[in-house]
Order: structure tokens, then C-alpha cells, then sequence
């Protein structure tokens, strides 16, 4: 993936998070939605420029400034959702094993069920 290709993903995301805050606190602004048209425009049409001026300028001096951070904020989700699926394995195969001692349990019975019945037909 090349600089630009990147930079464009980087200020779709970022895009996205201040469009949600924005559309909650200021849509009620008239031409607030043609204002965030020609803001997308300006961003994705390559003649402007847009996206690497923003990125260039803005959002690579802040993302190496918490490069750091953010690394390590990635590892301790990275840590916690390994966590986390290993608990929630761990707590599936304890239902599944019951789930197999209950059906042991009921297979038999189930069995001598059904053959006493066929006993009880033929006699």
C-alpha cells in the first residue's frame, strides 16, 4: 500500500469519528450536509489534493506523536481479546461437556424406552 492510499484510509476513519460527533451536535445547521459533501470532495477528488494536504498536516505529526500509545494500546486489546476468547472457549467446552454427560445420561434410558415398548407391540 502506498503514502497516499494509506493516508486517504487513515482520513476516512478519522473522518468518521468527528462526522459522528458533528452530526450530533451540529445538524441542525443549515447546509450542514453540503458543507460535509464538499468536505468528502475536497478530501477524495485527486486534482485538490485534499487528503494529503489533511494528512500531511494534521493527522501523521499527531499519529507519530501517540505512536507509542497507540502501539501499546494495541497490544493490551490484542492481550485482552485473546484473554477474553480463551475464557469464553473455556466456558463453551464446560456447557458442551455437560451438555454430553446429560446426553449420555439420557441415551440409555431413552433406549430401554424404546425397546420395551417394541417388547410390549410384539407381545
Amino acid at each position: 500500500m502506498d503514502m497516499k492510499e494509506s493516508a486517504v484510509k487513515v482520513q476516512v476513519a478519522m473522518l468518521m469519528v468527528v462526522k459522528t460527533f458533528m452530526d450530533w451536535t451540529v445538524s441542525w445547521l443549515p447546509m450542514y450536509g453540503e458543507a460535509k459533501l464538499l468536505l468528502v470532495i475536497y478530501l477524495w477528488h485527486p486534482s485538490t489534493w485534499g487528503a494529503r494536504h489533511v494528512y500531511d498536516g494534521f493527522l501523521h505529526p499527531l499519529v507519530v506523536w501517540h505512536e507509542a500509545d497507540i502501539d501499546r494500546g494495541l497490544l493490551e486489546l490484542r492481550a485482552r481479546a485473546r484473554d477474553m476468547t480463551t475464557s469464553q472457549l473455556k466456558a463453551a467446552a464446560a456447557i458442551g461437556q455437560v451438555w454430553l454427560v446429560e446426553a449420555a445420561r439420557c441415551v440409555p434410558s431413552q433406549l430401554q424406552a424404546a425397546r420395551s415398548s417394541r417388547e410390549g407391540a410384539t407381545h
